[in-house]
């Protein structure tokens, strides 16, 4: 029905007035009404919605399409409605998918009940020159219930252009207007109570350029505070690993500008609150460890020789069953005194009113100095750090270099709202490339050490036990290849984000033409 039009109805609007309106040139024909109804899928972070497309389930069968488009683009018979992508059946519509939903769990948002009815349209000649559907949209099941919307689509048939033109004509005369940009999704989730702009874990954060340091640093610690409640209000029910993985980078985001955006909180709250914020942060380490390894558990398997592969499924195992230990455990610690305490007081000291005088010299500096400076000290060291790093690819400065350009991707995305978006955005993606390589590494390292320590443990008995450990003994070997190939393609990376384009590019949205006092 894509190329169809469709018509919204003025109110009371009902079949007597269209036969009316239609009776001196057309006959109409009413088909028996379909009924229908169609459940509403996305994610918690609505992935689907940010792609501009609309997942639903009717009868047995599961259907995508894109916003404001009837047209189907992929769809999928299932038994059940899937809740990972792993469950999805294998089809083209798990294959564009994929890439979208990745680990997270589609959630039932919403349902829509439908009631159409076809009109046939027939000329003098009895031929059917048009189809004029009326559709109806509730919330509810029922004739009684509450209409959330009612359209009017007019389907041409081929050969009768002219009539096509002359039916809308005589629609629009009546009060109906043509549509082109609405969707009943819309109204579905507002009636659900539903917002598509209630959660995302990117900062959208818009900071005033004069604005004092101090004043900015508690909006963006702010919003990452929110994160972090919204998040943790669903840890317990364990509905996917990316509860866990947005809490966690929360806070490591929130230790990163305590620790970057300096000298704009008096020392002593500063000293305490980052001390804090790593403890919280060590809380979920168990548990965020064993959720990549079982989520990373098909593609482990699949770089083991095919005869190895079985032999490591007990592996697997043993670490489902530390995961829901791990769970319990930092289930317990959220409800600690000790946890509890530090949230209310990190609430307290953000809802302060900022002091002035202040008691940090970058309290008062405007917020667009302060995040030219950083932003730009840091990536000269990263520079620094990375070409000394490419005569010498340790693994420990690796890692080092790992962590410093995590420091200025925070930095970017902290301050981003203050400079040319195509242009900060443009350098972001560099250093996610930069970041990309050097984190891949780092996943290696920490999986070839994590898998040496537990084949130390008993995980099965007998002649099972010898199996596997050969199956990771060959997982290791493999991972430690891996490792090799990344390492080897560090230093073109390297070069291509410390090239002479980028560094005039840092150099002109960051470097300041003008003296600053910032220390």
């Amino acid at each position: 029905m894509d190329n169809h039009l469709k018509f919204s109805l003025p109110d009371g609007y009902n079949q007597q007035q269209l036969a009316g309106a239609l009776a001196d040139h057309y006959a109409i024909k009413k088909e028996q009404p379909v009924l229908m109804s169609m459940a509403i899928y996305d994610t918690f972070d609505w992935r689907l919605f940010n792609k501009s497309l609309v997942l639903y389930t009717f009868e047995n069968s599961l259907f995508l399409r894109n916003l404001f488009k009837n047209n189907i683009i992929q769809s999928a018979v299932i038994t059940l409605p899937p809740v990972f992508i792993w469950d999805f059946p294998d089809s083209k519509l798990k294959a564009q998918l994929s890439t979208v939903l990745k680990m997270r769990a589609l959630l039932r948002l919403t349902e829509l009940h439908s009631r159409s009815t076809v009109h046939r349209i027939l000329n003098q000649d009895e031929k059917t020159v048009a189809r004029l559907v009326s559709e109806e949209f509730r919330s509810e099941r029922g004739k009684n219930a509450p209409v959330l919307a009612a359209y009017l689509w007019l389907q041409p048939v081929k050969g009768y252009t002219k009539d096509c033109r002359h039916l809308t004509k005589r629609l629009e005369a009546t009060g109906c207007a043509l549509l082109k940009k609405e969707d009943i999704y819309f109204k579905a989730i507002e009636a659900a109570g539903l917002n598509s702009d209630s959660y995302s874990s990117k900062l959208k954060i818009q900071l005033d350029p004069a604005m004092r340091s101090d004043e900015a640093t508690k909006i963006i610690l702010r919003y990452l505070l929110q994160i972090m409640k919204v998040n943790e209000a669903h840890l317990e029910k364990d509905l996917d690993t990316e509860f866990l993985h947005d809490f966690r980078v929360a806070i490591r985001r929130t230790r990163s500008a305590l620790g970057q955006i300096k000298s704009v909180f008096p020392q002593k709250p500063t000293s305490r609150f980052k001390k804090d914020f790593s403890f919280v942060g060590q809380l979920s380490n168990p548990l965020r460890d064993l959720d990549v390894y079982l989520l990373k558990a098909d593609a482990f398997k699949a770089m083991l020789p095919t005869a190895l592969r079985d032999d490591i499924d007990p592996l697997f195992d043993y670490l489902r069953k530390n995961r829901s230990k791990a769970l319990q455990k930092f289930i317990r610690s959220l409800q600690s005194k000790r946890y509890g305490q530090i949230m209310q007081d990190w609430e307290a000291f953000l809802d302060e009113p900022v002091q002035d005088p202040p008691l940090a010299c970058n309290a008062k500096v405007p917020i667009i100095a302060f995040a030219r400076k950083r932003i730009y000290k840091q990536y000269r060291r990263i520079v620094k750090d990375g070409s000394r790093t490419i005569e010498n690819t340790e693994d420990e400065k690796l890692h080092a270099l790992r962590i410093a350009c995590k420091k200025l991707r925070y930095l970017m995305e902290f301050f981003s709202s203050l400079f040319p978006s195509k242009k900060i955005n443009i350098l972001i993606a560099q250093l996610r490339t930069l970041q990309d390589n050097l984190g891949d590494f780092n996943d290696l390292c920490v999986q070839e050490e994590y898998l040496l320590n537990i084949a130390e443990e008993p995980l099965t008995t007998g002649h099972k036990q010898k199996k596997i450990l050969v199956a990771i003994g060959s997982l290791i070997g493999t991972l430690e290849g891996e490792k090799q190939i990344i390492k080897d393609t560090f230093a073109q990376t390297f070069a291509d984000y410390a090239s002479p384009p980028n560094k005039i590019a840092f150099s002109e949205l960051f470097a300041s033409k003008q003296k600053e006092t910032v220390r």
